[in-house]
């Protein structure tokens, strides 16, 4: 894989259809040349090798991971560096799901929830409230954004393994992150399993925006929901991060952080 500037500053071009090895990006990719919150991407790739361990454990994973986060999800924003970290992360996950056949190690529970982070920063809610406040050509102005939305097909990948975990808690992260990944349109064929199993968790959940993200998925692909809905369900009461951003839900029923 080779980042060859282009439509997605940081990615290969072609995007890859199916998830690359992690080796490939971690080594693929430069890292000194994409923005992050703090500035070059250069010292990304220590923690990304750390998550390539093979004996990695949780407390690792956590620490690899943190060390992610202030670099490429600051605030819950999407920086240049982001896409490729969040598609070598989605590799990694990928390959510890084969290694486990589906079912999440802690090591896996902690990269599922870091990628439904993602996931929900880039969603089509977060792109919506962002061009109300600053104009429909808003994604025109913010392509690193963009790069992380074109890669939804291929973090789905990573992902859709984890749907059907026996531990509930893990099934629910990966739900969140599935209906956020498949809003993309060449997803559409791939939504009848997590429409149901959005169904399922509105019959048993009452953390406020992971219901408010499934209805929202269920009425946005044609699905009837009456009978799913709660009192209080509608409620739009606005909320702001720590950026000033709007955002879905307030810390501590909040989003991934």
């Amino acid at each position: 894989m080779t980042t060859t500037s282009g439509a997605h500053a940081g990615l290969p071009v072609p995007l890859p259809d199916v998830l690359p090895d992690p080796w490939v990006v971690v080594r693929g990719t430069a890292w000194p040349s994409l923005d992050t919150a703090f500035g070059s991407g250069r010292r990304l790739p220590r923690a990304l090798v750390r998550l390539l361990d093979p004996d990695l454990t949780a407390g690792e994973a956590r620490q690899a991971l943190n060390a992610l986060d202030e670099p490429v999800r600051h605030q819950n924003t999407i920086y240049e560096a982001t896409a490729p970290v969040t598609l070598c992360v989605a590799a990694v996950l990928g390959r510890r799901a084969g290694q486990h056949r589906g079912t999440a190690d802690r090591v896996c529970t902690l990269l599922l929830a870091w990628l439904a982070g993602v996931a929900y920063d880039s969603d089509d809610k977060c792109v919506a409230v962002r061009q109300r406040y600053f104009g429909e050509d808003f994604l025109e102005g913010y392509p690193a954004l963009v790069a992380v939305r074109a890669l939804r097909p291929v973090l789905f990948q990573a992902v859709e393994p984890f749907l059907d975990d026996p531990d509930a808690a893990v099934a629910e992260e990966a739900l969140c992150a599935g209906l956020a990944l498949a809003e993309h349109p060449a997803l559409a064929g791939h939504r009848d399993g997590p429409a149901e199993r959005a169904r399922r968790l509105l019959r048993v959940c009452d953390t406020r925006w992971r219901r408010r993200q499934a209805l929202d998925a269920l009425t946005a692909w044609g699905h009837d929901t009456e009978g799913l809905a709660r009192r209080g369900d509608d409620d739009r009461s606005p909320y702001v991060d720590g950026a000033g951003w709007p955002v879905a839900d307030g810390h501590p029923d909040g989003p991934p952080l």
